[in-house]
């Protein structure tokens, strides 16, 4: 039986359990039946009104009498959108039967799921408490079986058969539960994963009629329920090439978002949805401008379009990727992370959304511009990483946004470290509150993400080593990580989002092994050799503002990440070389 437990006789006991045939964590399934409930209702009253507007424009095009240009040419347009109608109906009653179907499943399986959790956590410490009474009678018994009490031992060995009965009642016991839980929440997960291809196919671009067939919904089938970015790319790797292109031209905005599927085809396919974003708009503020800002940075930087949600609520996300090339001089396309050696992740903190990828881009190019010139042999990728609601002042002092965008940075570092090699150095760089959400995300993760540097600037605190609203019932885990971090002196915002907070109130300069760097100014390394004076930071802001809008809203180019401050030397120095300057 697998479980990240150990015995009571090594003195040493969590609550973070897998189970023992299936490998799952023992985590309970958040689902809202009356949310699925309503939005099947809406979807339905919707196809009613659909259908009401499509008998109107009929009675319009068969029924509307006069004569003339005017008369035809309404009668014509009335038939013409009655029957686009009809295709939109079908779309939606296929969407709420998806809804439905999962709907009832997730209220049957979830459910019982989550009824076990409770009975297997006791049944395991029951497990525990009758391997330590085993343990404490095993060493009764070897302190009488050679001395003179012959009842003495009797008793003893009596008491150990006793505890070993105990604990085998207590094995079958919790493991019977395991196996009803495993059962429960696999019926879950098919359920999920059903959805997910059923939502795929939605729009009725059927590949069965296709000469590919059946092989390819079943391709699609084998994506949605892949259970991790390994998975994934195991898949996609045995589809044929011909699969393989049907899900390109068919769902680009599928496979574009999906962790495990190799970085050029998310580039290419994420490229695709991005123009049909754009050609379907305007859609109005702020998507357009941030749309716009998209298309900057694609287009004169180069960037590479890793993620990319332009409709989700309640703000669109993104993560672009700078460095790196899809196509060689000739037009061929190649490995974007072919000779890559380092890879670093920017994640924003309050109020950063996709308005900001202007300055964040920027950040992305210099640190691998600074990171290559500081390091020897370095070849540097970065990633601008939008992909979670950002905070605000409301909810700063919350672990609310964390907790919601690390699950998605825990996935997107997952499917980073199936794309790279074991030999690329990860590192991931958070500024205020975006360091809660990145530590949360490494910190709290179940196994090894693949990140080998986390990096905080002006941090809001990191979680608490223990927070059991947030964090589950295990301390924060940072082994095998390094540690760097910094506030300026004069950063009163990240002081009092430490303070103020619940769940994230621990400074990253204090926890174990963690290294320091300045960001108050000095003497750096110049791009051309020799030395420059590197700008402090004033106050909190990434990259203009000080403490902005309190305190020094005039400042400029002189933030955490600002290129020629001594904060983003320091960071640069750390990707390249594992430490700060000195």
């Amino acid at each position: 039986m697998r479980s990240t437990f150990r015995s009571a006789r090594d003195g040493t006991t969590t609550l973070s359990l897998i189970s023992p045939n299936r490998g799952w964590s023992l985590e309970r399934i958040d689902y809202d039946s009356g949310q699925l409930e309503s939005i099947h209702r809406d979807i339905s009253e919707l196809i009613d009104e659909a259908g009401n507007a499509r008998i109107v424009l009929r009675n319009v095009q068969l029924g509307l009498e006069g004569r003339g240009a005017s008369i035809r040419r309404v009668k014509s347009e009335s038939g013409a959108l009655a029957t686009s109608i009809v295709p939109t109906v079908a779309w939606l009653r296929r969407v709420a039967s998806v809804v439905r179907e999962y709907g009832e499943a997730v209220a049957l399986y979830a459910r019982d799921a989550n009824a076990l959790i409770d009975e297997v956590e006791a049944a395991h410490r029951a497990f525990q408490d009758a391997d330590s009474a085993l343990g404490a009678a095993e060493s009764e018994q070897a302190t009488t079986e050679n001395g003179s009490d012959a009842a003495a031992a009797r008793r003893a060995t009596s008491n150990v058969d006793d505890a070993q009965s105990a604990l085998s009642g207590a094995q079958t016991t919790l493991n019977d539960l395991w196996d009803q839980w495993e059962r429960a929440y696999a019926r879950w997960d098919d359920a999920y994963g059903a959805a997910i291809a059923a939502l795929v196919n939605v729009d009725g671009r059927t590949l069965s009629a296709s000469p590919l067939g059946a092989s390819t919904l079943a391709a699609v089938d084998a994506l949605a329920n892949a259970d991790s970015p390994d998975e994934v790319a195991r898949v996609w790797d045995d589809l044929s090439e011909a699969q393989r292109d049907a899900l390109r031209r068919t769902h680009p905005e599928f496979i574009g978002n999906l962790e495990g599927i190799p970085y050029l085809d998310r580039f290419v396919a994420n490229r695709a949805v991005y123009d049909a974003t754009v050609k379907a708009g305007p859609y109005g503020e702020p998507l357009d401008s941030q749309l716009e800002s998209l298309k900057r940075e694609l287009n004169s930087f180069d960037g590479q379009l890793l993620m990319f949600h332009p409709l989700e609520e309640p703000q669109a996300t993104a993560a672009v990727m700078y460095g790196v090339r899809i196509s060689d001089d000739d037009g061929n396309p190649i490995d974007p992370l072919e000779g890559i050696t380092n890879v670093n992740v920017l994640v924003g903190g309050m109020f950063s959304s996709l308005g900001d990828l202007k300055a964040w881009g920027k950040s992305a190019r210099d640190l691998d511009e600074f990171a290559d010139a500081y390091g020897n042999g370095v070849r540097s990728a970065t990633i601008a990483w939008y992909g979670y609601d950002s905070p605000n002042l409301a909810t700063e002092h919350t672990m609310g946004s964390a907790t919601e965008g690390s699950a998605t940075l825990t996935q997107s570092l997952l499917g980073l470290d199936t794309a790279v090699s074991a030999a690329v150095t990860t590192s991931v760089i958070g500024h205020s509150y975006g360091s809660t959400t990145a530590f949360l995300a490494v910190g709290g993760a179940e196994g090894d993400l693949g990140v080998d540097r986390l990096v905080a600037v002006g941090s809001a605190g990191v979680p608490d080593g223990y927070h059991a609203g947030w964090t589950g019932d295990d301390p924060m885990d940072y082994s095998d990580i390094e540690v760097f971090a910094s506030r300026a002196p004069g950063d009163i915002v990240a002081r009092y989002g430490e303070h103020s907070s619940f769940g994230h109130g621990t400074d990253p300069e204090t926890l174990p092994g963690a290294i320091s760097f300045e960001s108050d100014g000095g003497e750096v390394p110049a791009l051309n050799g020799g030395t420059e004076y590197g700008l402090g930071t004033p106050g909190h802001a990434a990259h203009d503002g000080g403490n902005a809008p309190a305190w020094g809203w005039w400042e400029q180019d002189n933030g955490y990440l600002s290129r020629d401050s001594e904060s983003f030397r320091n960071i640069a120095n750390v990707v390249a070389n594992g430490e700060p300057l000195r």
